[in-house]
């Protein structure tokens, strides 16, 4: 509806202000207060904001087609366009409402994507930090493919045994170190199931971390519900492939890098990073940058259209120069780093930072144990990825409205209850009817499901998938007034409202879907 519209605005501009046509950039967006959508496009076109309003919205009046799909046309403020649309238009929404998003085929764009999330080190178990990552990779990825793209998910496990992780690790195993010393890693290395029989540190390393990948591995499908197209090791896909020099001897031919004190560098400055890079240190071990470059070699050489990395905010600092690399190696496939930002617990009046060096490590598995994973996701994804978050635990663990995924999930229940209640068969009926009036707790309801096909749009172009939430709770929210205002069982519409009430319970089942929540139908 958005597009039409913005499409009909357009071609008014063609011809009250032709020689305006050229780089106008404007927007219609859902409003809700004001009309159903709204659109700047006076304000931003150049003259008198008022007066472009009016004209545009003089001709508009008289395109035949717009008439059709808009019932008043307003203007507000300084110059905003206000839309409200046609009974007719409203109907003819829900009529395009006919299959679900979630499973679309993903060939519209016919684009492949690669989504890298969560990649912890094999060292330990998942922390609450790493909980970010995951279920907003895992939801990205699901959008993405909503909106019609390819999509891969891709597990980096940083197990090299040039890793200095990996060394680390091996002293712990060896009674030489405690880093990584937790009760997890106590009780595996008294395991009598798993005995390290060397003395090498990296190998001791090395065979420890495949036993805690395993473990994470099952942790991350089987309690996270995540599914990933690809486990990419380091250890055996780069360094026993010898791609780390291979990476090395592509950027020499390139003449990008240079010997300095016994190490290997790379000159990045020249592609806006800050200062040069170590490639190899001077005992000659491979780098962590030299190691992601060869990933990321290895990732353009298999063809994606997009490569999308999400990293922890420990990992700011290394994203200019990754894009540096990106600049000089000429990289078809665009690249995208997303930055996720530190989570603090919150439990009455005290508040749980996760710091490694203060000890404070706070597992996923203790959290969706204490509130469960329906919760878990939904307070992980309704903040945006880039903001810090706080989790309000009394709150996650509420049975009662104030909780948001319970007020969502609820809402869900009541509609299969209606649903189940009626002796009238959903599929017999059109959610649309035949006389074009809808109430006025009918029309915001039938306003918000056609909304959400520009939901998805929306966030598969800028990746802000705490949108769904904020849309799961709206859509919850229109229904729940709907329902105290309306007679659905027994009514002279009857038909057609529980046609409605079953395409809203099907909306909202995509939109939980594409979270990763549940939609019991039952609570």
């Amino acid at each position: 509806m958005r597009d039409i519209i913005k499409k009909e605005i357009e071609g008014a501009i063609k011809k009250v202000y032709p020689e305006r046509n050229q780089g106008i950039d404007f927007n219609v967006s859902a409003d809700g207060k004001f009309g159903d959508y709204s659109s700047n496009v006076a304000m931003v076109i150049g003259g008198n904001p008022r007066e472009n309003a009016e004209k545009i919205k003089s001709h508009l009046e008289q395109v035949s087609n717009f008439q059709f799909l808009i019932s008043k046309i307003e203007i507000a403020g300084q110059g905003f366009l206000n839309f409200t649309l046609s009974e007719r238009r409203l109907a003819e929404g829900l009529k395009n409402l006919g299959h679900s998003v979630s499973k679309r085929t993903p060939s519209v764009h016919k684009k492949k994507i690669q989504v890298e999330f969560i990649s912890a080190n094999p060292t330990g178990e998942l922390h609450i930090g790493h909980g970010r990552s995951a279920f907003y990779g895992d939801a990205l990825a699901n959008v993405l493919m909503a909106a019609g793209y390819k999509v891969e998910r891709e597990y980096f496990i940083n197990d090299s045994k040039e890793s200095a992780q990996i060394k680390e690790l091996g002293k712990t195993v060896l009674g030489k170190g405690v880093f990584y010393l937790t009760d997890y890693l106590k009780a595996k290395i008294q395991d009598s199931r798993f005995k390290i029989q060397v003395e090498d540190e990296v190998e001791a390393g090395y065979l420890m971390a495949q036993q805690i990948q395993k473990d994470n591995q099952k942790f991350i499908e089987k309690d996270l519900k995540i599914k990933f197209d690809k486990w990419f090791s380091e250890e055996k896909e780069l360094r026993e492939k010898t791609f780390f020099k291979k990476t090395l001897d592509l950027l020499k031919k390139k003449s990008l890098v240079y010997e300095k004190d016994g190490a290997v560098w790379l000159k990045t400055p020249a592609f806006s990073d800050d200062e040069d890079r170590v490639l190899l240190r001077s005992d000659g071990s491979v780098s962590y940058f030299l190691s992601d470059i060869a990933y990321h070699v290895d990732k353009n050489r298999r063809g994606y259209n997009k490569m999308i990395d999400i990293w922890g905010a420990d990992h700011h600092g290394h994203v200019k120069r990754m894009m540096a690399v990106k600049k000089m190696l000429g990289w078809k496939g665009d690249l995208e780093i997303l930055i996720s930002q530190m989570v603090i617990l919150k439990e009455g009046d005290e508040k749980k930072k996760l710091s490694k060096r203060k000890g404070i490590i706070i597992l996923l598995k203790d959290l969706i144990k204490e509130i469960g994973l329906d919760a878990c996701r939904w307070f992980y994804l309704e903040k945006s990825l880039s903001t810090h978050m706080e989790f309000d635990m009394a709150l996650a663990k509420e049975r009662s409205i104030k909780n948001p995924v319970y007020y969502v999930q609820y809402a869900g229940a009541r509609m299969s209850s209606i649903l189940s209640k009626s002796k009238i068969s959903a599929k017999g009926g059109s959610a649309s009817g035949g006389n074009f009036q809808f109430p006025k707790s009918v029309r915001n309801l039938v306003v918000k499901l056609i909304q959400f096909p520009e939901i998805i749009e929306d966030t598969a172009k800028d990746y802000q998938v705490n949108r769904l939430t904020i849309y799961a709770y709206e859509l919850a929210k229109e229904f729940s007034q709907f329902y105290e205002s309306t007679k659905v069982i027994g009514s002279e519409n009857e038909k057609e409202l529980i046609a409605l009430v079953a395409l809203t319970r099907k909306t909202l089942v995509d939109v939980l879907n594409l979270l990763g929540i549940s939609a019991p139908k039952k609570m």
